[in-house]
């Protein structure tokens, strides 16, 4: 099985950036959401709410800042890729555990052979 591009699938199924105005350069908000296609547009208002100076709901400013963005954001597919990247990380611990109790064990293994081997050496010196 090939590697999995967790990055690229993040990319992919995260929720469109909410653009910014192509005039103003203020972040637009939403107008309209329809199924997957979200219409943004530059509102007008300013920080405490109100208007910015000069402008009105419906002028030409926001018409020409509309742009309709098709977000295709899946939360399921990136709570998904959560989980296996979780997952993979876990293996990948267990892995490395796994490997330096191998190395202990074959450490011990090679002491007792060693110890072994000389016990039976002083047996054999002894008769």
């Amino acid at each position: 099985m090939s590697k999995i591009n967790y990055q690229a699938l993040r990319e992919r199924y995260s929720p469109a950036p909410v653009p910014k105005c192509p005039i103003c350069c203020e972040e637009m908000s939403i107008q309209r959401i329809s199924g997957a296609q979200v219409v943004y547009g530059c509102s007008g208002y300013g920080d405490d709410g109100d208007f910015k100076i000069g402008r009105t709901l419906a002028d030409e400013h926001y018409e020409k800042s509309r742009v309709t963005v098709l977000d295709v954001g899946d939360p399921e597919v990136l709570a998904l890729l959560d989980w296996l990247e979780t997952k993979d990380n876990r293996i990948a611990e267990l892995e490395k555990i796994a490997t330096d109790y191998a190395l202990k064990f074959q450490k011990a293994q090679d002491a007792l052979k060693y110890a072994a081997l000389l016990h039976s050496r002083s047996a054999q010196l002894q008769d």
